[in-house]
């Protein structure tokens, strides 16, 4: 596979290889995996972009049940013999969608973040931000802004509707940090872009996935070696 001829940026023809590539490691390791929903590659007119969606694992604070509030429900249903059985119907499963758009000003992957929710409980707020998708670690460097460049609410390139957007300013300067020199191919930018971008809104690549790029990449640099030795 080539490498990259603009790193720390990317071309849209690698960021369409480095998607499709993508797409394809999860079909293959998706039984192995329970953090990721789907991996799907999109197309809008003339943008594409990669689709990551996992479900919101909601806190506890979201549906409040207190002990006293429990007992007294039961004590209530315990005297009244006529009463029914009662079994609340489970609400409906919120799912967030992490699109991964290439900027065409910075040429680098930007991420969009959207809560799908048909109960409409996690509107695009900050204080939806801070509770249900960036983690305490990380709080406080996305309030400063920090070295990520800070996490907006904007409308979405495609659907027009307000979502988390981090914004990508510093990308190229994070991605050549995280690079430490390698030289990478276009799905091991991508793989490195989500861990350094994608930790702060809850985006973290499954340890299957990342076990087997790990794989792949000693096994290329394996055969690297040997082609040098021989020559």
């Amino acid at each position: 596979m080539r490498r990259l001829t603009t790193f720390p940026r990317l071309t849209e023809a690698e960021f369409k290889t480095a998607c499709t590539a993508f797409h394809n490691r999860f079909l293959q390791h998706q039984d192995s995996q329970q953090e990721w929903t789907s991996v799907d590659p999109l197309q809008s007119f003339n943008t594409r972009y990669l689709r990551i969606t996992r479900p919101l694992q909601p806190n506890a604070r979201d549906t409040p049940k207190s002990d006293d509030a429990e007992q007294e429900s039961e004590v209530e249903e315990s005297e009244d013999e006529e009463a029914l059985p009662y079994t609340p119907a489970p609400a409906p499963e919120a799912l967030i969608n992490y699109d991964i758009i290439l900027s065409p000003t910075y040429c680098v992957p930007t991420l969009y973040i959207h809560i799908l929710d048909p109960l409409h409980r996690f509107p695009p707020t900050l204080d939806t931000l801070y509770q249900h998708l960036v983690p305490s670690p990380y709080a406080s460097q996305t309030r400063d802004v920090g070295v990520l460049g800070g996490i907006t609410i904007t409308d979405h390139p495609i659907s027009n509707k307000p979502v988390f957007f981090i914004h990508p300013c510093r990308t190229a300067e994070v991605m050549e940090a995280s690079a430490s020199g390698r030289d990478l191919e276009p799905e091991a930018y991508l793989m490195l872009w989500i861990g350094a971008m994608g930790k702060c809104v809850g985006l973290d690549v499954p340890p299957a996935l990342a076990l087997a790029s790990s794989k792949t990449e000693n096994k290329r640099w394996g055969e690297t070696r040997m082609i040098l030795v021989v020559n």
